[in-house]
């Protein structure tokens, strides 16, 4: 039988992958998009435009993702999606117990 652990892992690696299949996904609506215009009338060349236009598109998301970091917005989405992890919450409790626990000492040999 399948234990829990390796169904999450498994889990884990499918949305890693996601965001690949995210980006190939781009380059076939991109594709779509391209041939539908030549279907009206617009002289578009596919082959000449899909490559440009598709790294240009993963330029601007990079660019993105680059003023997202350093925004501070991704530091503070990952300390949101942190802070409702119960993993995450049993160590932190256990962080601050042990903040008060040296507080205590601290004072009481002032």
């Amino acid at each position: 039988m399948i234990s829990r652990k390796k169904l999450a892992l498994a889990k884990m690696f499918m949305s890693r992958t996601a965001g690949y299949l995210a980006l190939i996904n781009a380059g076939m609506i991109l594709f779509l998009v391209l041939s539908r215009l030549e279907d009206y009338g617009f002289d578009i060349e596919i082959e000449k435009y899909f490559f440009p236009i598709l790294i240009f598109g993963f330029l601007i998301l990079g660019v993105f993702g680059w003023l997202e970091d350093y925004l501070g917005f991704h530091k503070l989405e990952r300390a949101h999606i942190e802070g409702r992890n119960p993993y995450m919450k049993e160590i932190l409790t256990r962080l601050d117990k042990l903040d008060k626990k040296i507080n205590k000492i601290k004072k009481s040999k002032l």
